[in-house]
């Protein structure tokens, strides 16, 4: 049986930071790592574990104070040895696109850069965009740039630095399956890539292996293999079990256990009952916490209306279109009914669930109300603040604690946005109230 190649191996790697105050303190200890060829490994972990220092020393932006970091001999095929793809999209404002992508490739001749870089643009999407200038790209055809220039040159290795958080859900959902359709091809030059992410599904979608880093200081505290073959089914039971293992080791390290302690809301009786000719149900244990998505109910109810006239899947981009509106203010729209579980968007399509339908079709007014508050209720964040007020009485909760609260849930998010986010979203469903003069919220009377 042939070994696997290494394409990196990082051995007993450290790296130290001064304080302001000059005290040394140490960002990872004792790191080990060997990355093997055709691998997409992902690295894991919550602030301050160091995945995005450890991330920057293999790629060689940073010099480890401790240990070594080895590459193996790129082959013909990659004329660089590694490239990078960074959060925020670092692309340079007075280029085109087709400059921006230009500034990798090393000294060929202008008819092999332009050979390469028009297969790159077709690659990732971007055709009919070359000449247009980073101002007049949304936020996802940004990074598609960011991609194309970090793989234009054919690297030996792809480092990507938490390449989907600065997008909204469904353009990083995208994105995501663009890359895989990528990384499947058989002509790909690149070797190995490594990903940085804080979400779950981000790994669980792209990696063959994933990383958890344990903080203060990073050190790998576990490695879980995904042998899953792409591309991977979320309902299948084993991406489920892959998944309970990722949560369990989270769990053990005390980083992600806000999600376990959020218990399910019931209803004054435990039992169903009939009220006016519907059904109460006990809501159903929320899911794993995930952001609030910046927009309106009263969107995402125009959205559910209008679906609801189509007997077939509509595409996203004709649905703006008829609608009226942008991508930009659809996507957070489709997001937000998509966590309610009001619609699903396989590919680009958007279609209303079971649920979205039922709602759409309701004309009881009283009933209409409380399917939204039930569909409200089964996000994470607002189960455990609407949890927080009721336990506060009288007296209300304090805006402030509620942002302190939502930082513990949400550490990579902006908690005055999701604090804002969930107001809005918790007043249209009338769940909770917030009187602007204390800065508190208190149940609704």
């Amino acid at each position: 049986m042939n070994e696997k190649k290494t394409i990196l191996s990082v051995r007993s790697l450290c790296k130290d930071f001064n304080r302001p105050n000059g005290n040394l303190f140490t960002v990872l200890e004792g790191v080990n790592i060997e990355i093997y060829e055709g691998e997409f490994l992902a690295i894991v972990g919550l602030s301050g574990s160091g995945k995005s220092t450890l991330l920057r020393c293999m790629a060689g932006l940073l010099k480890p104070d401790r240990g070594t970091i080895a590459y193996a001999k790129p082959s013909r095929d990659n004329m660089q040895t590694s490239s990078f793809v960074f959060q925020n999209f670092a692309l340079f404002p007075w280029m085109t696109i087709r400059d921006n992508i230009g500034v990798s490739l090393p000294h060929i001749s202008k008819r092999e850069q332009n050979e390469r870089i028009d297969k790159i643009i077709q690659m990732v999407g971007l055709k009919g965009f070359e000449d247009s200038y980073p101002r007049e790209l949304s936020g996802g055809m940004k990074q598609r740039v960011s991609f194309a220039r970090a793989m234009v040159a054919d690297p030996m290795i792809l480092f990507m630095d938490e390449p989907f958080s600065a997008l909204d859900p469904l353009t990083s959902e995208s994105l995501r399956a663009e890359i895989l359709r990528i990384w499947l091809q058989s002509e790909r030059k690149i070797q190995a890539a490594v990903l940085v992410t804080h979400r779950f599904e981000e790994a669980l979608q792209l990696a063959d292996r994933v990383i958890i880093l344990s903080s203060t200081p990073g050190t790998i505290f576990r490695t879980i293999d995904i042998p899953l073959a792409r591309p991977r089914l979320p309902h299948s039971q084993e991406y489920k079990d892959i998944e309970e293992a990722l949560e369990k080791a989270f769990g053990e390290l005390h980083l992600d256990k806000e999600s376990e302690d959020i218990l399910p809301i019931q209803l004054k009786n435990e039992e169903k009952t009939e009220k006016d000719g519907f059904t109460d149900t006990p809501f159903q244990r929320p899911r794993r916490t995930k952001p609030i998505i910046n927009t309106s109910l009263t969107l995402i109810e125009g959205l559910i209306s209008r679906l609801s006239t189509e007997t077939e899947p509509m595409d996203l981009y004709d649905l703006c279109e008829d609608m009226g509106h942008s991508v930009d203010q659809v996507l957070p729209a489709v997001a937000g009914a998509e966590a309610l579980g009001f619609l699903t968007t396989p590919g680009i399509c958007v279609i209303l669930t079971n649920a979205g339908r039922a709602f759409a079709a309701e004309q009881n007014g009283e009933r209409r109300a409380e399917t939204m508050r039930q569909a409200t209720l089964t996000i994470p964040l607002i189960v455990s603040i609407y949890n927080l007020v009721k336990d506060a009485g009288e007296g209300g909760l304090d805006a402030e604690v509620a942002c302190e609260h939502i930082v513990q849930m949400l550490p990579f998010e902006d908690s005055v946005t999701q604090f804002h986010t969930l107001v809005r979203w918790c007043r249209h469903s009338h769940l909770l109230t917030y009187d602007v003069d204390t800065e508190k919220l208190f149940l609704p009377e």
